[in-house]
């Protein structure tokens, strides 16, 4: 039996364009399609990204159903490290710190969305424990 893997996500977001210039400058994605209300951006490893405008004004609460956030993984430490310095000159406050051996990048994208980055990647180096602030 094969298996099947998530292969794309949907952000709803405040503003497209400054939302598609985080995650292009960020992440390294590209912009595979654009039109005035949405965008699909494809990050390095070919993973896709819909972008959607979204004007409700409601901040989502963290017990809301749904996708809370995506968790990135750098392929070295020292791309984690290039993430976390473009990270943070977005978002100053970005915070970084290693718990049992894995190193994490916790900031926010544009729209308050939580951005955390890990490396090693699981598949580099299988989780054991699920981390904290995943509770």
């Amino acid at each position: 039996m094969s298996a099947a893997r998530i292969a794309s996500c949907l952000m709803r977001v405040a503003d497209l364009e400054r939302s598609v210039d985080f995650y292009r400058g960020v992440f390294g994605c590209t912009v595979a399609i654009r039109e005035p209300d949405a965008a699909l951006l494809l990050a390095p490893d070919g993973f896709q990204i819909y972008l959607r405008t979204h004007n409700a004004g409601r901040i989502r609460e963290i017990d809301d159903i749904g996708v809370e956030q995506i968790i990135w993984s750098a392929d070295s430490p020292e791309e984690l490290h290039a993430i976390e310095q473009r990270l943070r000159t977005r978002y100053p406050s970005t915070y970084s710190n290693t718990l049992d051996g894995v190193s994490f990048v916790d900031g926010l994208d544009p729209d308050n969305i939580r951005v955390l980055v890990t490396y090693p990647t699981p598949q580099q180096f299988p989780r054991e424990v699920i981390d904290r602030r995943l509770r």
